[in-house]
């Protein structure tokens, strides 16, 4: 598989560097102030199919910024994203927010846990746009994914304004995973939060000790 280190940076020079999960493409556009002095580093959200390729990605991002001994690194990602990405924040200077995964970082755990309940699958359109990468990562096929999806009663497509899925785009994901989706109005109250609080954590410059 082609490897895919997404990368756009913003605003470079300013030392302040956020190292991103795709997945949240419209959504932190959506939250940051448009002139935010934030260099964005985005990786490919099907990197976290394979454990040693999503490893290796955010290596690639880090070294990418240590040519700039000011550089202040900081992470959007669920801590549940890796086993060793908050090691990986900890190395250099950060740390990862108690979130486990992208339906955490956007509505939150407590709402998260709500939604789940009764066997309910919640995603973003980010995520479902990101599924069939995420599948040729994971190597499955429709049975796979009807084996692995089909245990719930419903999927909940969360839908906060910011990103639009085409009503073809539910209905292919409805042809693959046979599950009722519905969709679940949110906003982006707690992400909004989250990320300001990222932003504005104290942080070590990668060079620092």
């Amino acid at each position: 598989m082609t490897e895919k280190y997404i990368t756009e940076y913003v605003n470079m020079g300013t030392g302040e560097t956020l190292i991103a999960c795709g997945i949240f493409r419209h959504e932190l556009e959506s939250v940051l102030p448009v002139e935010n002095g934030i260099a964005v580093h985005w990786l490919d959200a099907a990197l976290h199919a394979d454990a040693d390729r999503m490893k290796a990605a955010l290596e690639h991002a880090i070294a990418a910024h240590k040519a700039n001994p000011t550089d202040r690194i900081r992470f959007l990602f669920g801590n549940g994203c890796h086993p060793d990405i908050c090691r990986v924040a900890e190395d250099c200077g950060s740390r990862l927010h108690p979130v486990k995964n992208c339906i955490q970082a956007i509505i939150g755990p407590q709402k998260t846990r709500q939604l789940e309940a009764d066997r309910a699958m919640v995603v973003t359109p980010g995520w479902i746009s990101a599924w069939p990468d995420i599948m040729k990562g994971l190597g499955w096929d429709e049975v796979d994914v009807r084996i692995n999806i089909g245990r719930y009663d419903r999927i909940l497509l969360i839908d906060a304004g910011v990103a639009t899925v085409s009503d073809e785009a539910i209905l292919s994901f409805y042809d693959l995973v046979q599950v009722p989706i519905e969709i679940e109005t949110v906003d982006l109250a707690y992400f909004k939060n989250l990320v300001n609080q990222i932003l504005n954590e104290p942080t070590r410059g990668v060079h620092d000790g």
